[in-house]
C-alpha cells in the first residue's frame, strides 16, 4: 500500500494511483464479469467527463439509486472525483422515504436504475413523487417535491425497455465522456478538488424518524479507510465477498480499502442466502467478508454447510458482533483473523478497530483501541463527567475522522456535538485497561430497572448462550413497580425445544435477578433496515403495544404479573 497520507488526498488522486499500481489484477467480479483496476478506472474517467459534458459542477449533489453492481461502482467513484457530492439512495427506501432524501440533500442529479430490481421499480416510485416524469425536458426537471432536481440519468438493465425521453442514458453520458478524454477538461477539475470537501452525504437508516445526511469528506475517508485495510492485512492476494449494500457507511468502508490495496470485490449478482454466499466464496477462493449476526445464524443452521471448501476465508468483521458468534467464526468456521470493529457514518466509518495480528482476547471481546488520530472517551449519560476504566457510559468521539455536521440540519447538529466539540454517539461503551473499547449498544436502549443501568445487550449476548437460542434482542418496557423492565424477543434454532420459563429461570440463575427478562417473546424474523441491523425501536413499539393489548384483555382481579407472551 501507498506510503502517503491519504488524508492528504482526494478521490481522484486515489483512483488513479491505484489504476497505476495494481493496473491489469482484478478489482471487480460481477458475475461472469471481470473487471481490472486499469478497466474500471478507465470507465470512471469516461463517466466523470460525461457528467462534466452534461453540465453537473463542483459541490452538486448527485443521488446514486441502484443496486450493487459495476456501474454503481462507476458511478461513486465518478462523482465525487469532479468536485461533486455522492448521495447514496438505501435501495430499501420506498417513495417516502426517497422522496425525503432526494427533497432533503438538494441533489440536482439523479442516476437510477432502469427496469425491475429484484422485483422493484424505481422509475415507478419516481414516478409516484412526479407524475409528469414522462414529459419533463431532458436536463431540465422541475417538479414540486424535489424543487432543485434537474436532471435524471438512467441505466438500462434491461436493453429492450427503452428509457423515458425526459431521461437521459448512463452509456450516453459515459461514451460521450470516453471521446472528450484528451481534452484535459477532466484533468483540470480533478486538480480542483480538496481533501477537505465534502465527497458524500450518508443518510442514517431511518428507522425512528427522517434519515439525518451525515456530511463525510475526501482525506479522512481515505485514511480511515487505508487503516482499516492495514488493520485487515489486506493486500493484492485478498478477495472479499461483498456481503452488505453498497450504498452503507461499510460498503464504503469496504469499497476503499480494498482499491488502496489492490484486493478484489466480488459482488452476488443473485439475492443473498446462505448457499449462494458459500457457493461463491468456495468458487471465488474469498479471503474476507463482512459478518452481520444474521448470516453467522444462517451459517450455523446451513446443513449442507459443510458440502462447501471454505477454508479460503481469513479475516471477517462485523456490526459488532456478539461474542459467541465471533468466535464460533474464529473456531468452528476457520476464519482465524477475524476482527473487532466500531464505527457509525458520523465518523466516516470506523471509531476503532482491533488488528488481525491482536490477541483473540482483545478481538473477540473488545472492538479494538481508537484508530490513528481519534480520540475516544466515555461520559456519565447524566453528568456528563468522564468515567474511568471498566466504567459504561455513552462514547464520545474526537478527531479528524468525525463529520462537519449534518446537512441542513443545525438542531440536529447543535444536539450531536457537545461543548467542547466531542461528538455524541448515543452508543453506550467502556474503555478496558489497555484503551481498547467494548461497545454496549445504544444509550436509547439502556433500560433501568430498579434504578440500575442496564445495558440490553448485555442480556442479549447471555440468552444467546442458552442451547437452541438462535437470536435475542432485548427491549424495555415500563413496570409499575420497578420502572422498567426487560422485554426479550426471541429467535430459536430450528427444532429447538425452548420455553419462556426456561429463559428466565436462566437468566435468574446465572446473572443479576433485575437483568432477567420479564417477557419472553419467540419469533420467526425481524425488521431490519437497509443495512440488516434489527429495527429495535420497532420492536419496542411493539413490545407496548403488546402488553397494553394483555392489559386491555385482562379482567380487573388479575394478577400484577401479566402472562409471558407466546407468538
Amino acid at each position: 500500500m501507498s506510503e502517503q497520507p491519504w488524508v492528504e488526498r482526494t478521490f481522484g488522486d486515489a483512483l488513479l494511483w491505484a489504476s497505476r499500481e495494481y493496473g491489469s489484477r482484478e478489482a471487480v467480479v460481477y458475475g461472469a464479469d471481470r473487471i481490472s483496476f486499469t478497466q474500471l478506472a478507465d470507465r470512471v474517467r469516461a463517466f466523470a467527463r460525461g457528467l462534466i459534458a452534461q453540465g453537473i459542477e463542483s459541490g452538486e449533489h448527485v443521488a446514486l439509486w441502484m443496486a450493487d453492481r459495476p456501474d454503481w461502482l462507476v458511478a461513486r467513484w465518478a462523482i465525487p472525483m469532479i468536485g461533486a457530492v455522492l448521495v447514496p439512495v438505501n435501495t430499501r427506501f420506498r417513495e417516502k422515504d426517497v422522496g425525503y432524501v432526494l427533497a432533503q440533500s438538494d441533489a440536482r442529479t439523479l442516476i437510477v436504475q432502469h427496469g425491475a430490481v429484484r422485483g422493484v421499480r424505481y422509475l415507478d416510485i419516481l414516478e409516484r413523487l412526479e407524475p409528469g416524469l414522462a414529459t419533463q425536458p431532458q436536463g431540465a426537471w422541475q417538479c414540486k417535491e424535489m424543487p432543485e432536481l434537474r436532471r435524471v440519468i438512467g441505466l438500462q438493465a434491461d436493453e429492450s425497455t427503452p428509457l423515458p425521453d425526459s431521461i437521459t442514458s448512463f452509456a450516453a453520458i459515459e461514451a460521450a465522456g470516453k471521446a472528450l478524454l484528451d481534452d484535459g477538461v477532466l484533468e483540470q477539475r480533478v486538480a480542483s478538488v480538496k481533501p477537505g470537501d465534502v465527497a458524500q452525504i450518508l443518510y442514517t437508516s431511518g428507522t425512528t424518524s427522517f434519515p439525518k445526511g451525515a456530511m463525510v469528506c475526501h482525506g479522512p475517508l481515505l485514511q480511515n479507510n487505508a487503516y482499516a485495510a492495514w488493520c485487515f492485512g489486506f493486500d493484492t492476494k485478498d478477495r472479499y465477498l461483498a456481503s452488505v449494500p453498497l450504498f452503507t457507511a461499510t460498503g464504503t468502508g469496504y469499497t476503499l480499502a480494498l482499491w488502496l490495496s489492490g484486493a478484489t470485490m466480488v459482488i452476488d449478482s443473485n439475492p443473498y442466502d446462505v448457499h449462494n454466499f458459500c457457493t461463491i466464496i468456495e468458487r471465488e477462493r474469498i479471503t474476507a467478508s463482512f459478518f452481520v449476526d444474521t448470516i453467522v445464524q444462517d451459517l450455523k443452521g446451513y446443513a449442507a454447510r459443510d458440502t462447501h471448501d471454505l477454508s479460503s476465508l481469513r479475516v471477517g468483521y462485523g456490526a459488532p458482533l456478539p461474542t459467541a458468534s465471533f468466535l464460533w467464526l474464529v473456531n468452528t468456521l476457520g476464519v482465524h483473523d477475524m476482527i473487532g470493529t466500531y464505527g457509525m457514518s458520523e465518523t466516516t466509518n470506523a471509531v476503532s478497530r482491533t488488528r488481525y495480528g491482536d490477541p483473540l482476547d482483545k478481538r473477540a471481546h473488545t472492538n479494538g483501541r481508537p484508530c490513528a488520530g481519534v480520540q475516544v472517551r466515555i461520559v456519565d449519560i447524566d453528568t456528563e463527567t468522564a468515567l474511568p476504566p471498566g466504567k459504561v457510559g455513552e462514547i464520545r468521539v474526537a478527531g479528524y475522522t468525525v463529520m462537519p455536521g449534518y446537512y441542513k440540519r443545525p438542531d440536529e447538529n447543535a444536539k450531536t456535538f457537545d461543548a467542547e466539540g466531542w461528538l455524541r454517539t448515543g452508543d453506550l461503551g467502556e474503555l478496558d485497561a489497555d484503551g481498547y473499547l467494548i461497545y454496549r449498544g445504544r444509550v436509547k436502549e439502556m433500560i433501568k430497572p430498579s434504578g440500575f443501568n442496564v445495558a440490553t445487550q448485555e442480556i442479549e449476548e447471555f440468552l444467546q448462550t442458552y442451547p437452541g437460542v438462535r437470536q435475542a434482542v432485548v427491549v424495555g418496557v415500563p413496570d409499575a413497580r420497578l420502572g422498567e423492565v426487560a422485554y426479550a424477543y426471541v429467535e430459536t434454532l430450528a427444532g429447538a425445544d425452548v420455553s419462556a420459563e426456561a429463559l428466565i429461570r436462566y437468566c435468574k440463575d446465572n446473572i443479576a435477578s433485575y437483568k432477567a427478562p420479564r417477557y419472553v417473546e419467540f419469533v420467526t424474523e425481524w425488521p431490519l433496515t437497509g443495512s440488516q441491523k434489527i429495527k429495535k425501536l420497532e420492536l419496542k413499539t411493539r413490545a407496548n403495544a403488546t402488553l397494553q393489548a394483555l392489559q386491555e384483555q385482562a379482567p380487573a382481579q388479575a394478577p400484577a404479573q401479566p402472562s409471558i407472551p407466546a407468538a
